[in-house]
């Protein structure tokens, strides 16, 4: 992939946590997120698909929560196929409160994401790595402005770390929803 000094703009389209397209601005990516079974009791699945993949037919991540939309399993499939699957709760560890978590990516390094730890810059959600560097965020659309086909809100991660970005996405929308669910 080409470098281009910048960080992918993912264009979350519908801003939803229930289905979502999160296309790069420079179209670099495009990551889709689909509701797979909703049920009466409130467990449900969703998945992560990586539209530019030649394999797009097939999850790169699982979401799965449980009765009342209680914390599940995520699935991480990697490269060759290798699902790796973890409780929600451990791989997303509590760090300072359940709005900043911390968990550990496939390149082995740790991670976490913080809700509004960078209001200078109008950030939802950020995500640093160990060193403090960061690494991705989430921000939602600008009070009054109205957006064609577009939620507004953002995911951005650093040019550095797209082989990350389905890890990023993932936990991520835990993240949202252990906000929405006020977990």
């Amino acid at each position: 992939m080409a470098r281009m000094g910048l960080p992918f703009m993912l264009e979350d389209r519908s801003g939803s946590l229930s289905g979502s397209e999160f296309v790069d601005l420079h179209d670099r990516m495009y990551l889709s997120l689909r509701c797979r079974r909703r049920d009466a009791n409130g467990a449900s699945q969703y998945e992560i698909y990586n539209m530019r993949s030649k394999q797009y037919n097939f999850p790169v991540a699982t979401l799965e929560y449980g009765v009342g939309g209680a914390l599940g399993s995520v699935t991480l499939i990697g490269p060759g196929g290798m699902p790796r699957t973890h409780t929600m709760g451990t791989f997303l560890a509590e760090v300072g409160g359940s709005r900043h978590r911390k968990f550990t990516a496939s390149d082995g390094k740790e991670y976490s994401w913080s809700w509004r730890t960078n209001m200078r810059e109008n950030l939802e959600w950020s995500c640093v790595g160990a060193n403090g560097q960061t690494v991705a965020w989430y921000a939602l659309k600008v009070p009054g402005e109205h957006y064609a086909n577009s939620s507004g809100c953002m995911l951005g991660v650093e040019e550095p770390y797209p082989h990350l970005a389905v890890e990023l996405l993932a936990t991520l929308l835990v993240m949202r929803h252990i906000a929405a669910h006020d977990m």
